[in-house]
């Protein structure tokens, strides 16, 4: 199996898809109910439904702790570059690390949402 989709909610769905678009290299394929809404395509097709999240819920709390997308890089140096792009980008970025050989860095992007970005060494 292969996966599809994920629909996420988050508090700010334009600046969250501009950030998939901007560093994930996600194509925004539709949007709706002035940025309620938003229909990303990734690499391999998957798609990602981001939705404005609901009122009265908070955005720290609206999922479990350590709740994350994962993304993987074949290339160690990606990591630095996409680390000092969202840095620029004003993203909240934890430093990088590196643990077990591999090297990887948390953003937390704009509507609430943790991403990991990494690399992992060949085994």
């Amino acid at each position: 199996m292969q996966l599809n989709h994920m629909h996420l909610s988050v508090t700010d769905v334009a600046a969250a898809a501009a950030v998939f678009v901007r560093h994930f290299d996600f194509a925004l394929v539709e949007t709706r109910g002035n940025n309620g809404l938003a229909v990303l395509k990734g690499n391999g097709g998957v798609v990602l439904v981001l939705m404005r999240l609901s009122a009265g819920i908070d955005a720290d709390h609206a999922y479990p702790p350590m709740f994350h997308l994962g993304f993987l890089t074949s290339d160690e140096a990606q990591v630095a570059v996409s680390h000092a792009a969202m840095k620029a980008d004003a993203l909240e970025v934890s430093d990088i690390e590196l643990t077990r050989g591999a090297r990887r860095f948390y953003c937390k992007a704009p509507g609430g949402i943790l991403i990991e970005v990494g690399h992992e060494p060949a085994a």
